[in-house]
C-alpha cells in the first residue's frame, strides 16, 4: 500500500548566475510565503535575486560575515517575515531528518537545506513535497519533490541537464514561476544532506524551514 504524499505549490525560479542558488531559493521559498501563508506582500517575493543575494552577504546589519551563512538566510526571512517563526535543524540523523522534512511539508512550509555531493562542494535546493511517506517505516519507495535552481542537478537523476542546460524554456507561468529542469525532480532523502567525500559535514542534514507562531 502506498503511503502518503504531499506537495506544496511552490513557485520555482532558475538561478541567473552560477553562484546565486542561495538568493534564488530564498527568493522560491518567499514567494511562496506570501502567496499561501501571510497572503501580502513583504517585498521579499518581488525582490531581485541578486539582491537578495546581496542582502545576505553584504548588508551591514547581518548576523555573520562569512559569505552565504546560513545564519544570514534565516535573519532575511525573520526580517521579511516577522509573524512566522524560523527554524534551523542539524542533525546527522536520518530519521530525525525524515521527519523534521515531513513535519515541515505538513505543516504547509517548504524546506531550504544545503547539500554537497560529486558535483559541487556546497549548494542550496528547497525541499516542496515528499511521496510515499509511512510514519516509522523506512521505505525505498519514498523521495522527497525539490527545486533545485541549477537544473536537474542531483547525480541520482542521472540527467545532463543542468549548468548551462539549467534553462528549458524559462517561460513564465500564470502562477510567477519559472519552468526550468531543475522544477519538482524527485530524489531520495540523502539527496537532502551533505555527502560529498572529504566533505567535513559529510551526513549532516542542515535543515531551514518555518511554522506559525
Amino acid at each position: 500500500m502506498a503511503g502518503a504524499s504531499r506537495t506544496l505549490p511552490v513557485p520555482y525560479f532558475t538561478q541567473p548566475t552560477g553562484n546565486t542558488c542561495q538568493s534564488t531559493v530564498l527568493k522560491m521559498m518567499s514567494a511562496y510565503l506570501e502567496q499561501n501563508v501571510v497572503f501580502q506582500s513583504t517585498g521579499a517575493g518581488g525582490r531581485m535575486i541578486l539582491d537578495i543575494w546581496k542582502d545576505i552577504n553584504q548588508d551591514p546589519k547581518r548576523p555573520v560575515k562569512v559569505q552565504n551563512a546560513h545564519a544570514n538566510m534565516k535573519w532575511w526571512l525573520e526580517q521579511h517575515f516577522p509573524g512566522l517563526k524560523f527554524e534551523y535543524t542539524q542533525t546527522t540523523r536520518e530519521d530525525r531528518a525524515l521527519e523534521a522534512i515531513v513535519g515541515f511539508i505538513n505543516g504547509g512550509f517548504p524546506v531550504l537545506v544545503s547539500v554537497s555531493h560529486e558535483r559541487v562542494a556546497g549548494h542550496i535546493i528547497l525541499v516542496v513535497g515528499y511521496v510515499n511517506y509511512t510514519p516509522g517505516i523506512s521505505s525505498a519507495d519514498f523521495g522527497l519533490v525539490v527545486h533545485d535552481p541549477y537544473g536537474r542537478f542531483d547525480p541520482s537523476l542521472l540527467s545532463t541537464v543542468f549548468g548551462v542546460k539549467r534553462y528549458t524554456g524559462g517561460v513564465s507561468l500564470m502562477t510567477g514561476s519559472e519552468v526550468g529542469a531543475g522544477r519538482s525532480n524527485l530524489v531520495p532523502l540523502p539527496a537532502a544532506s551533505r555527502r560529498r567525500v572529504g566533505d567535513a559535514q559529510s551526513g549532516t542534514y542542515y535543515l531551514l524551514s518555518a511554522s506559525r507562531r
